[in-house]
């Protein structure tokens, strides 16, 4: 039977509450880039703290993160209750920023970053199960597109926020921080009031490349193998193939070429610091504190820019290709961010970091889901997320040693030697599909 047009549309329509959904992401997005593009500054200048805490504080909240990421997938699972682990999430990250307005020195602004991202990590496997949950399986993909942007959409706008609060208050990092909680509180007052429990819920294992959102993970991305699989079978969707759990007799049936590209993905990381030095080395070249984050901002807007026309590529050839490619304006940008003196030179870095994480953003999980089989996917990406989000942290106490011991520059080559390895790792163990 042909659907007339107005029926057409109305299917191709996203339900109400993916906006509304979205909507609660990008409040508390919005919060989270306020805080994030003033923390380091507020830190070095204010809080008299240096590298080596800078690095202590970024380490622990990557690593808190990428590890919780894993565990909440199960705990949804486990108890069914997405909206309200959900709102727990959102919650506890809610409650950790009220604490930073009065933090006084850096280990109660450890204290607090840990909280937040803590939150953070219980809340994002339960926020895209909802997210599956209220879609049909043709509007998924489209629903996770709009969180992309809305994503991006928030980072530009906290950063915003952010210079123009330091701008007009002269430098008050505490009223920055008091004007993320606004937002937060009204994510959560919207996921509270207006996103409805759904009856019966998705697990979120059917989706592991979902798990992750840090060297690769994509809001947007879902597995095509794992879909096809779903519409051929006739059996229930928790039965279904694309429902990966974890087990540790899986590990040692993941197969070469998925070592291999964990070990990209750690040699990579390890020199992959937080994007808080790059903030640090504006504070280092005299930016003055209201324009730091326009660096943020241009690079999230090359990314927004970038990353949707290369995320249509497929073939498998051009998407290694690509990875090192980004590998390599990697080692670029951190080379340049070495011997950078003047404003437009850094936010020109910024804008080929942009860049940069367009090229690579999904490829490594992508790459990852194609070497595995499908019945150990989830295994595969949880391994990824605890091994990440350990090399996050043992990245973040490197660069913030060598930034206190040597300077910077130094700090900077690291991470590009680092990625240099990577690069080399993957150029000579990849194969080239027949």
């Amino acid at each position: 039977m042909t659907l007339d047009a107005p029926e057409q549309r109305l299917r191709q329509r996203l339900p109400r509450h993916v906006w509304i959904l979205s909507i609660a992401s990008l409040l508390a997005d919005i919060s989270a880039e306020m805080i994030r593009s003033v923390l380091p500054i507020f830190v070095l200048l204010k809080l008299q703290g240096g590298a080596l805490t800078i690095g202590e504080i970024e380490g622990v909240a990557a690593a808190t993160v990428a590890i919780m990421r894993v565990f909440s997938g199960g705990l949804s699972d486990f108890l069914g209750m997405q909206k309200g682990l959900a709102v727990i999430g959102y919650g506890i990250s809610t409650l950790a920023r009220t604490w930073l307005p009065i933090a006084l020195d850096p280990v109660s602004i450890i204290g607090a970053q840990f909280g937040d991202r803590f939150g953070q990590g219980i809340g994002v496997a339960p926020r895209k199960a909802l997210m599956a949950d209220i879609t049909s399986q043709e509007m998924r993909s489209r629903a996770y597109r709009l969180r992309r942007s809305l994503l991006i959409a928030g980072a530009c706008i906290g950063s915003i926020i952010a210079g123009a609060i330091l701008f007009f208050s002269q430098n008050n990092y505490q009223l920055v921080f008091s004007g993320a909680i606004v937002p937060s509180c009204m994510g959560l007052a919207v996921l509270i009031v207006a996103v409805k429990p759904v009856q019966k819920h998705t697990k979120i294992l059917m989706m592991p490349a979902e798990m992750t959102g840090l060297l690769a993970g994509g809001d947007e991305f879902y597995s095509r193998e794992s879909t096809a699989l779903t519409r051929q079978t006739s059996k229930p969707e928790s039965l279904s193939p694309s429902y990966n759990p974890i087990y540790l007799r899986d590990l040692t049936e993941l197969g070469g070429e998925y070592w291999l590209l964990l070990t990209v993905a750690i040699f990579f990381n390890l020199g992959n610091s937080s994007d808080a030095f790059l903030l640090m080395r504006s504070i280092e070249i005299n930016i003055t504190p209201a324009l730091i984050p326009v660096g943020l901002i241009i690079m999230n807007l090359v990314y927004a820019l970038v990353s949707y026309p290369i995320s249509a590529i497929v073939n498998r050839v051009l998407k290694v290709r690509l990875l090192l490619m980004g590998f390599l304006l990697h080692v670029i940008v951190y080379f340049g961010l070495a011997v950078v003196t003047t404003n437009v030179q850094i936010w020109c870095l910024f804008g080929l970091y942009g860049l940069h994480l367009a090229m690579i953003q999904g490829l490594l999980i992508d790459l990852i889901d194609r070497a595995v089989e499908p019945s150990r996917r989830g295994t595969a990406f949880s391994l990824f997320n605890l091994s990440i989000g350990v090399t996050l942290l043992i990245a973040n106490l490197i660069a913030g040693w060598c930034w206190y011991t040597i300077g910077s520059g130094f700090t900077f080559t690291v991470g590009a030697f680092f990625a240099c390895i990577a690069t080399l790792i993957l150029l000579i163990g990849s194969e080239e599909p027949e």
